[in-house]
């Protein structure tokens, strides 16, 4: 596509659109930041939705479980990664999800050349990953992810399918709200990423 046909086609579909009002922005994140919880729920529930995510309420750890099980068994193969158990608010969900006959991969890539060819041959066949996460914003319907021990990149980056398990707690009203709470967040991981919604590009 030639620079101009693609400049004019960008600009005939912002039309004379213009960035909010620096008032406005305001005005809705302080009142996001004295929302209640049911609040910032459906909030994070309506943001989410609306960048292409499918959430899921589950009211105990079965209900989770359940939901979870449901989501694999859509997929073409039971192989699924997923950060340690110890990171997960499901208790013991590598143990149930194998007595279920679900098969996890490790994500740990080896350092050797050859291992890790076969290694990324291996992970390439698992359809789904299951991860945890830091943080779920309201304001934008995205997931605060942070890398270390425990805490691959991969289970969420590399499988076609990734299942964010959240719990209440996590909800948090904007970005703003989540780093003056958790100030040391990006200095206790090795990686710090923000997920909104599926990826779009194939990578």
């Amino acid at each position: 596509m030639k620079r101009a046909h693609f400049l004019q086609k960008v600009s005939s579909v912002i039309g004379n659109r213009t960035l909010p009002d620096q008032d406005d922005t305001s005005t809705r994140q302080n009142a996001l930041a004295t929302a209640d919880l049911q609040t910032l729920m459906n909030k994070f529930i309506e943001e989410a939705n609306a960048v292409k995510s499918e959430t899921h309420l589950a009211s105990d750890d079965e209900v989770a479980l359940e939901t979870v099980m449901q989501l694999l068994n859509n997929q073409t193969n039971n192989k699924y990664m997923s950060w340690d158990d110890g990171c997960l608010p499901i208790k013991n969900l590598e143990q149930r999800l194998d007595s279920a006959d679900y098969l996890r991969y490790q994500s740990t890539i080896p350092r050797d050349t050859a291992k890790r060819t076969r290694a990324h041959i291996k992970l390439a066949e698992v359809s789904v990953g299951i991860t945890g996460c830091n943080a779920a914003l309201a304001d934008t319907g995205s997931l605060v992810l942070e890398s270390k021990p425990g805490q691959g990149r991969l289970s969420s980056l590399l499988p076609a399918i990734h299942i964010a398990l959240i719990t209440t707690d996590q909800i948090y009203p904007t970005m703003e709200s989540y780093i003056k709470s958790q100030p040391e967040a990006g200095y206790r991981s090795s990686n710090l990423i923000i997920v909104t919604g599926p990826s779009r590009t194939a990578d």
